[in-house]
């Protein structure tokens, strides 16, 4: 099974599944404590939109990467080096940098509480069903990929069977996100940011100090890793992942949507995104110290094996600086891949709820059935995320699964949910065309032409059928508003969404009643 862990002789000591103890509990009472808050449906998948700028923006940060950063890219970074940072840094810097003047305050000023809510208005029914359900499916790829992930480091440290761990962890984040909806994983995500701060920056410095500090690293790392660039990781295949992540950290993952329209005031949606926005700049070079010098403190590590590396380190320098810091690390890897997780449960939730079953199955349903439903919807979905984990390791490395299917399937789901804020002109019809172009071209450059016989270099292929697919999209959907004009009653539609979106960025935003 490529990319699964064996199971290993466990580093961990009492202290040591005390602290995981200690921790855990703390996160659950969280959800208990904030459930209080919770007493409508807006409560629940949008925190009210009460939840402040700064806590937001932390939980932002931390949900957009968890236990996968340790993982996925912590096998890029062992094999590329400081191309990590231009790899995954600079790109979420760049797309929250844009994301903080463009969609932030737009995502407050809808006042919604699913991302999709607003489309059957922009475009129609046909539109905001089919962005609902595609959306949901995409995003069963990128849920197990987070539980397996968290697994990897588990079965590292901990020794723990991969699958009863990816079983386990799921069933906790399902638990835990139906008791406390939004505000119990933001506050999670908060406390746990400055744990995985200390016990990161702690694992740092002590790797640098057995390696002689910066220079040191500097030296042990082979020259292709000094590089801003990689033969893999070039420049045409940046620009293609910047546009991805820029899809994605701006709402086209739609828990990390839900961090911004659940903030009360534009403004205060466009600080938190900035904030985000240096965090990720910054942050990821912390993390990635310990795998540059695994290179030269844990030169065992080849292949897929090497997706270990950041585990290998923690487990191998964690006891030595202070006891239970390692217990430390695993629960805020575990608490960080958890709310993320939850997070987007409780947006797909949300989706199903407000934008499927609401619309098309129960249109007359009242708040309290809905809430029901959304439970429901919670526990379903959350059973399907782990079959989809337990799947994760016999389709290839972490990082891999991720950049092929959830990066390039997408943009068909985000394009029109982002752009959909942005263009006036585009009509349903377009909007569905780029969805259905979005798909078709994915499958016709990835599998029809090497089916034809054309040939592809292995570090160009994602390049060109993402670019291909994101080249098709974008075009399509602005290029149709120029062929079909919208009718009256379109027309009227579109204009009043634009009137709430193009209005002062300072005024505060209430949530509209539900009926």
């Amino acid at each position: 099974m490529p990319g699964t862990p064996d199971v290993v002789q466990s580093a961990m000591t009492s202290i040591d599944w005390v602290v995981i103890a200690v921790y855990l509990a703390f996160v659950a009472a969280v959800g208990f404590i904030v459930k209080g808050r919770i007493k409508t449906l807006d409560d629940y998948f949008a925190g009210g939109h009460r939840i402040p700028w700064w806590l937001a923006a932390v939980s932002h940060h931390i949900s957009g990467y968890s236990a996968f950063a340790f993982v996925g890219y912590a096998k890029v970074a062992y094999n590329v080096g400081i191309n990590i940072w231009t790899l995954f840094a600079i790109p979420c810097f760049l797309a929250m940098t844009a994301g903080a003047f463009i969609w932030a305050p737009r995502w407050v000023k809808l006042k919604v509480i699913s991302p999709v809510e607003y489309l059957e208005k922009r475009f129609n029914p046909l539109v905001h069903q089919a962005i609902a359900w595609s959306g949901i499916a995409v995003k069963f790829v990128d849920e197990g990929l987070k539980l397996y992930s968290l697994a990897v480091i588990i079965g590292v440290v901990c020794g723990f069977p991969l699958e009863a761990t990816i079983v386990v962890c799921g069933v906790v984040a399902i638990l835990y996100v139906l008791v406390g909806g939004l505000w119990a994983e933001m506050i999670t995500d908060f406390s746990q940011f400055f744990v995985q701060l200390a016990a990161t920056v702690a694992l740092a410095v002590v790797v640098l100090s057995h390696i002689g500090g910066l220079s040191g690293l500097w030296a042990s790392m082979p020259p292709q890793s000094r590089s801003l660039l990689s033969t893999d990781y070039d420049l045409p295949y940046l620009l293609v992942f910047l546009v991805v992540i820029t899809l994605s950290y701006n709402g086209g993952t739609w828990g990390l949507a839900q961090r911004f329209y659940s903030i009360g005031k534009p403004n205060d949606a466009k600080k938190a995104a900035l904030l985000s926005a240096a965090l990720y700049l910054v942050y990821p070079i912390v993390i990635y110290i310990p795998v540059w010098a695994a290179h030269s403190l844990a030169p065992e590590l080849t292949g897929d094996e090497t997706q270990k590396a950041y585990a290998v380190m923690a487990k191998q320098y964690f006891p030595a600086i202070a006891p239970g810091l390692l217990g430390l690390f695993v629960a805020a890897m575990f608490a960080a891949t958890m709310s993320m997780v939850d997070g987007d449960l409780n947006a797909l939730a949300a989706v199903f709820t407000k934008d499927i079953y609401g619309k098309t199955l129960n249109p007359r349903a009242s708040e309290k059935t809905l809430f029901k439903v959304g439970l429901l919807a919670t526990l379903t979905l959350g059973i399907i995320t782990i079959a989809t984990g337990l799947l994760a390791p016999r389709m290839g490395s972490a990082f891999d699964v991720m950049v092929t299917w959830y990066a390039a399937i997408l943009a068909p789901v985000s394009v029109p949910l982002l752009f959909g804020m942005l263009n006036r002109r585009t009509t349903w019809r377009g909007a569905m065309a780029a969805w259905a172009g979005g798909f078709i071209t994915f499958v016709a450059v990835k599998y029809g032409l090497p089916a034809l016989g054309f040939e592809f270099a292995a570090n160009r292929h994602w390049t060109i059928y993402t670019g291909a697919e994101l080249i098709v999209i974008f075009g399509i959907f602005y290029i149709e508003g120029y062929i079909n004009k919208l009718n009256s009653d379109e027309q009227k539609n579109v204009d009043e969404l634009f009137t709430r979106l193009e209005g002062d960025i300072t005024e505060a935003v209430e949530p509209e009643p539900e009926a």
